[in-house]
């Protein structure tokens, strides 16, 4: 039988861990720091979710690429760090030599002058390089410059270059790793539709909730499409993958712009609907355009997919 979308014996193992995952990623630990603290480190590998898609060889679970888009999109609902992303991704790499283990992996990607930008390089021991076409791990030291006044609420470090890799990510573990990407974008799509229209139901004005204004639905109804678009392409996608279909790459570049394009755009809407208190530092609505805008960049950005696919139109 053809398979489209997740089962739901694979959505409801995911609905358990993202249960979890409500106590371990509140919010409200962004106001404190963008970087993950070291019990939210603890929680979340108790949680098991680094060797979710692990080879059993090295005690993972080997799960496919559905559970392991359903497990993204729900740290991207609740923003987790680049570098756990970087971390989930790191699995898939085919390591050079023997190295120490891989806790923990800061991504990072070349800018169009070389230079290597690091992201939330924080307690890291490795670093998980991205081009538009390709993703290589290597090891790093704690010498790092730090540049201030950044915008994204993340810790961003440059080097000149990052030495040798001890691991590449082939083509498959390419095809995962952007489908993290685009599951990590379709979650933020999906919060801020959630906390638009959520503020839209509760915020009165001329004595009745703004979500009754026509205006306010038009926002909120566009967000839905967009928020339904970006998750179903990236689990379709990842199905593909899973059944090695040919056109999985395919899918995968194409749903990373549509999740890309739904979370950036949403987050634009959701600081809209939210009026006055959308645009402040205290609300978190911010939170949300800021990280997606950063994890679109880190996975190489829309114009990088769009080539790729037109390669492959063109073939």
């Amino acid at each position: 039988m053809v398979q489209y979308q997740p089962s739901q014996e694979q959505r409801d193992l995911i609905a358990d861990i993202d249960g979890a995952l409500t106590a371990i990623l509140p919010l409200s630990r962004l106001n404190e720091s963008p970087q993950e603290s070291a019990a939210t480190w603890a929680a979340l590998e108790d949680l098991g979710i680094f060797g979710l898609a692990a080879p059993e060889a090295v005690g993972g679970a080997a799960l496919g690429a559905v559970e392991e888009v359903l497990l993204a999109a729900a740290l991207g609902r609740r923003l987790a760090s680049p570098s756990v992303f970087a971390t989930l991704g790191a699995v898939h790499a085919n390591i050079h030599a023997p190295t120490p283990v891989l806790k923990r992996t800061s991504p990072a990607y070349q800018n169009r002058r070389g230079v290597v930008v690091m992201v939330d390089c924080g307690a890291t021991n490795a670093l998980l390089l991205r081009t538009a076409d390709s993703a290589t791990i290597h090891l790093i030291d704690t010498k790092q410059m730090e540049l201030e006044g950044n915008p994204w609420l993340d810790r961003l470090c440059v080097r000149s270059d990052a030495g040798p890799p001890i691991a590449t990510l082939g083509a498959a573990g390419l095809l995962r790793l952007r489908l993290i990407d685009a599951a990590a974008l379709a979650g933020i799509a999906g919060a801020t539709l959630d906390a638009a229209a959520g503020y839209a139901r509760m915020r009165e004005q001329f004595g009745r909730p703004i979500g009754s204004f026509q205006a306010v639905k038009h926002h909120c109804a566009n967000m839905a499409v967009a928020a339904r678009k970006a998750i179903d392409l990236v689990t379709y996608a990842a199905v593909a993958a899973d059944q090695a279909r040919p056109d999985a790459a395919f899918l995968a570049d194409s749903a990373f712009i549509i999740a890309a394009q739904g979370a950036i755009d949403n987050a634009g809407r959701n600081i809209q609907i939210h009026g006055g208190i959308g645009f402040s530092d205290e609300a978190d609505a911010h939170l949300f355009l800021k990280r997606g805008q950063l994890l679109a960049t880190i996975g190489g950005g829309v114009e990088a997919a769009l080539e790729r696919i037109a390669i492959v139109a063109a073939a």
